[in-house]
């Protein structure tokens, strides 16, 4: 049973003439469930009781069994209806199977008597419609017109010009029609050119028709099919899109006759085989019997059940004929040859660059990519026609870089069953892998792009319930939809991604990460450690260490360390005792920070001894980089030459880990400088840049230019010295990074012989609390003195 709304309002198969009853089924078949006062209202305005008008008329329905729900003050039609039918084929993209609906107007003929509001719905969906069909028939009118079928297209065209209860012809769609019809004797075409007269459009001469874009990809079946012996049945099985009409078409030029599937009558599918009516399955295999025949049948689903059974028949019996079947299924009968169908592989689309990565090698998205059409527009129509659970779990394996079906399932609040049948229908249709991988990943991409809201919700169900370790990616892109409690959760998945980027080496990225992450003490701590790590010396890193407590302790010391603020530091940790050893390893590395600046260098070099060996135990490798940096200063310094071993050991820690490198190399660099081997301090700070911008740390980029151009500045290449201490400035301007600002500003004064400014830069930075930067500054002008040179530039130790 369904209601029949085009060209007059019926039920199929039944008798039922009663108009308003029909109108309010069609109504809620097309606008969906709806509470009962608002139909009451819309239908019968006017009338002394319009519930009760509206329950005469729910009782006049009850006759067709079924077809309406009545439930908690809402009514929903439940019988299908062809306008709505028509409606899914053409958001599908499926004109021919949408115009075998359209047999008129919508409701056409209806003599109700309406008010305004119902009359003014029922007028715009009559438009609307109408303009649906004529689009299905413009399109298939281009089709037919770019393949050359000449008599369709004209037939089409004419169809569209005329579509029952659409309006005059839209002005774009004039110039559409008069491509098809423009060259040919077409009585329409006197038409179109009064049209586009009345409104002053100018018709252009046609263009010559486009070439068409042959079978791609199918070589291998094609050449199977075309070689198949006589009596033999080939079945071709796959999803709907994935190109099996395209490949049994291709057939009709090497002598096949095709024949698409019809429904309906006994045996109508092999019907055009005959000159006359098929009285039995034996008059259609006594056909079948030809071996000159080569048979190629669309849709095996869709056939009548006689056809079906004729030819499991001829299968057994090999009659002579050669049969290729398609289907959406594996064979459902004895056949020669099983020819599956697949999206088509990068090698398939080799001569189409770019192809394959826009559209997966779905041949329905490849069609749509090669005539010009966004293929996420057809993957959104292909979607919408499979179904909103189908929709709904493409969308959230779309937005997961490797999907968790598990967290997919929860997401979506679907059975075990419903995942299951519903990944496998993607399957089959060739959109996704068994496992929930994306196969058309950039229209997919694209189509979460064209909705960010409902991606962003997307990402939240995700997020609330992927584990911790894959969590982060899908909070960030839901951070707009956060509820408050979702904090924790939100919290521990970025603690935890910030942490395997740190551990990666990476701790600027980290500090960005953490960032915008719900603020704990948990995060607080953590991200104090990347923006350290990271060399960043902010005020929020002092802010941050202020309220978290005894486990902020070492934190808070060495952001005051970074700003050179030795003697809060010392008052700090002068009563501090560390309870784990991964503080002990902090803890001896600040001893030996004072140590060192209070000249101390031998209790300094035991400090960052007993640091490396306490960080290294628990395997904090940054802790044990800075530590033995520091160790191969200090020794150096104690006049124990530069220590190779300590190098190598060093080397082995660092490679393949940005930061960790950058921070070794510029230390190392500073030891080259003060040994007088630029070439080496050079070659040092230059790996240092390299390690820097992998590690994406503008501030350890600047660091890097700060010890090349002192390692030039100190060999005497003062034009490139200069250049790249512009450059950092530059950089650290941008992030107002005064302990950096300065000493570059300081270097340039040098070169340049400004030193009058030199002095002034001395006393900003000894007012802004850095006593050891300006006790570096004043030893370097010492040696500038005791060398009698201008020069004498300032390196950065990290760290």
């Amino acid at each position: 049973m369904k209601l029949l709304t085009f060209g007059g309002a019926a039920v199929e198969g039944v008798t039922f003439r009663r108009e308003k009853p029909l109108l309010l089924l069609a109504y809620l078949c097309l606008e969906g469930p709806q509470p009962r006062r608002r139909l009451a209202s819309l239908f019968w305005p006017d009338a002394a009781n319009p519930m009760n008008s509206l329950a005469q008329n729910l009782i006049r329905l009850r006759p067709l069994s079924g077809a309406v729900l009545e439930q908690a003050g809402r009514v929903e039609a439940l019988i299908p209806s062809d306008a709505q039918a028509f409606r899914d084929h053409c958001r599908a993209a499926r004109p021919a199977d949408a115009l075998t609906l359209y047999h008129g107007a919508f409701l056409d003929g209806l003599n109700a008597d309406l008010n305004p509001d119902l009359e003014e719905w029922l007028l715009d969906t009559r438009e609307t419609l109408a303009r649906e069909a004529r689009a299905a028939h413009l399109s298939l009118a281009e089709h037919h017109h770019a393949h050359s079928e000449h008599p369709q297209a004209h037939a089409h065209a004419t169809h569209a010009y005329h579509t029952p209860g659409a309006p005059p012809c839209d002005p774009e769609d004039l110039p559409r029609l008069w491509q098809i019809l423009g060259l040919s004797d077409h009585p329409l075409t006197l038409t179109l050119r009064r049209d586009a007269s009345e409104l002053g459009l100018t018709l252009h001469a046609p263009a010559p028709t486009p070439p068409t874009h042959t079978l791609i990809g199918r070589a291998t079946e094609l050449d199977i099919l075309n070689h198949l012996p006589a009596g033999q049945i080939a079945w071709i099985s796959g999803p709907p899109g994935i190109g099996k009409t395209a490949l049994i078409d291709s057939l009709a030029h090497t002598g096949w006759r095709v024949l698409p599937a019809r429904g309906g009558l006994p045996l109508a599918t092999l019907e055009p085989l005959s000159a006359h009516p098929l009285g039995s399955a034996a008059d259609a295999l006594n056909l079948l019997r030809d071996t000159r025949l080569k048979l190629a049948l669309d849709d095996w689903e869709d056939m009548d059940e006689t056809t079906r059974a004729t030819l499991t028949l001829a299968a057994r019996q090999h009659p002579g004929a050669t049969i290729a079947i398609t289907a959406r299924q594996p064979p459902a009968l004895p056949t020669h040859h099983h020819i599956p169908l697949h999206s088509l592989t990068e090698h398939d689309l080799q001569g189409h660059p770019g192809a394959h990565a826009a559209t997966g090698g779905h041949p329905t998205l490849l069609a749509s990519y090669l005539n010009g059409t966004p293929p996420d527009r057809t993957l959104d129509a292909h979607l919408t026609l499979l179904g909103p659970d189908h929709r709904r779990l493409f969308l959230a394996l779309a937005a997961q870089d490797t999907p968790n079906l598990g967290a997919t399932r929860a997401a979506l609040n679907l059975s075990a069953a419903t995942l299951t049948a519903t990944l496998d229908t993607l399957t089959r249709e060739g959109l996704t892998t068994p496992c929930g991988t994306i196969r058309a990943g950039t229209p997919a991409r694209q189509l979460l792009d064209a909705h960010p809201l409902d991606t962003a919700l997307i990402h939240l169900h995700l997020a609330r319930h992927h584990p911790r370790e894959t969590a982060w990616p899908h909070w960030l892109a839901a951070r707009d939809l956060w509820e408050d409690y979702d904090q924790t959760a939100c919290a521990a998945a970025a603690h935890w991604h910030a942490d395997q980027e740190m551990k990666r080496g990476y701790p600027a990225k980290a500090a960005k990460t953490l960032e915008v992450a719900p603020q704990t003490d948990e995060v607080k701590l953590l991200r104090g450690w990347a923006l350290i790590r990271s060399q960043m010396s902010s005020d929020d890193l002092l802010n941050l260490t202020r309220d978290l407590g005894r486990e902020g302790t070492t934190l808070q010391a060495n952001a005051l360390l970074i700003r050179g603020e030795s003697d809060s530091v010392e008052e700090i940790i002068e009563n501090y005792l560390p309870d784990n050893q991964f503080e002990f390893g902090n803890y001896y590395r600040l001893r030996g920070h004072l140590s060192r600046r209070g000249g101390d260098l031998k209790s300094a070099s035991e400090f960052f001894l007993k640091s490396s060996v306490c960080s290294l135990c628990v395997q904090d490798e940054y802790g044990y980089i800075e530590s033995l940096s520091h160790l191969l200063w200090v020794r150096f310094a104690l006049g124990g030459g530069i220590d190779e071993k300590l190098i190598g050991d060093g080397w082995t820690i660092v490679d393949g880990k940005p930061s960790l490198s950058a921070l070794f190399f510029n230390n190392l660099s500073c030891i080259y400088v003060e040994d007088s081997d630029y070439r080496n301090a050079y070659k040092c700070a230059e790996i240092a840049l390299e390690a820097s911008q992998a590690a994406d740390s503008e501030i350890m980029c600047a660091t890097s230019m700060l010890n090349i151009g002192v390692a030039a500045h100190w060999a005497g290449n003062l034009f490139e010295a200069e250049a790249v201490y512009r450059k950092a400035l530059q950089i650290c301007r941008s992030k107002w990074e005064i302990r950096l600002i300065i000493p570059l500003c300081c270097n340039l004064s040098e070169i340049s012989g400004r030193m009058g400014e030199l002095q002034l830069y001395i006393d900003i930075l000894a007012e802004c609390g850095h006593h050891d930067i300006v006790k570096t500054i004043r030893e370097n002008a010492e040696v500038c003195r005791n060398a009698q040179s201008n020069h004498a530039p300032i390196e950065s130790i990290s760290g």
